[in-house]
């Protein structure tokens, strides 16, 4: 599996606090089948993290991994809030993107409709794609699954995460993920993983009930091919 969503970096956000959680989050990530994984560290008003920090921890990461013999590969992103998306410059918004040209872009509870659509014709001027994460936490597209699908059609990625697919933010966004899941309006799905806890949910068993329930080819789509073009920048 590739996961394209992961706060795998030691002490930049509210992922782990230390360099030993960032390894334990790595080897996790490793035993459950994930070969590369995407560090999203937040570019946000909360955690502004700065290029060259975000830069430093991976390489640090790097060495400390191949230290101790974690077969992970990893790439450097981000997950960009919806006022980053709007108000930075591009050029910084093109640094933290996947594959050269996909930009991760932080979905929240009040995230509002209007806001979405603008930060998706903002990127896709620009040449950027705009990859929603976790959608079904954001009101509006509860409201309404549908939502982003002139987004879709204008080549805007929508990211699904697996806490949400095991219910651990309630009904509304379980039933919402699993909606945008099997209505074939999600393209990727991720861990969003922060540290290693007795409930983190995982994502090969969440994986795992994809394939249940939508068959395996589409498992394959939203962990494997799906990502794998993402990072080809395709």
């Amino acid at each position: 599996m590739i996961d394209t969503h992961c706060h795998l970096l030691a002490d930049v956000d509210d992922g782990p606090r230390s360099d030993a959680e960032s390894l334990r989050l790595a080897r996790h990530l490793a035993e459950e089948g994930v070969t590369t994984a995407v560090c999203t560290p937040h570019f946000s008003e909360r955690f502004p993290t700065p290029r060259v920090v975000a830069a430093d921890r991976h390489e640090r990461l790097r060495r400390e991994l191949d230290a101790v013999g974690i077969e992970l590969e990893t790439r450097l992103a981000a997950e960009v809030s919806v006022p980053m998306a709007l108000e930075a410059e591009l050029e910084r918004l093109e640094g933290r993107a996947m594959g050269g040209r996909f930009v991760l872009v932080e979905l929240v509870r009040d995230t509002s409709a209007l806001s979405a659509l603008s930060v998706c014709a903002r990127l896709l001027a620009a040449g950027l794609v705009p990859v929603f994460a976790h959608p079904e936490r954001c009101a509006a597209v509860q409201a309404d699954p549908g939502l982003l699908d002139g987004a879709r059609d204008e080549g805007a990625w929508v990211q699904i995460v697996a806490p949400s697919l095991a219910g651990r933010w309630g009904s509304g966004v379980w039933s919402t993920a699993w909606t945008l899941v099997e209505s074939g309006r999600a393209d990727l799905l991720a861990s969003d993983a922060h540290r290693v806890t007795a409930s983190s949910p995982q994502l090969a068993a969440v994986a795992a009930l994809v394939e249940q329930r939508c068959g395996r080819a589409r498992r394959e789509e939203l962990t494997e091919t799906g990502p794998r073009r993402l990072l080809r920048g395709a």
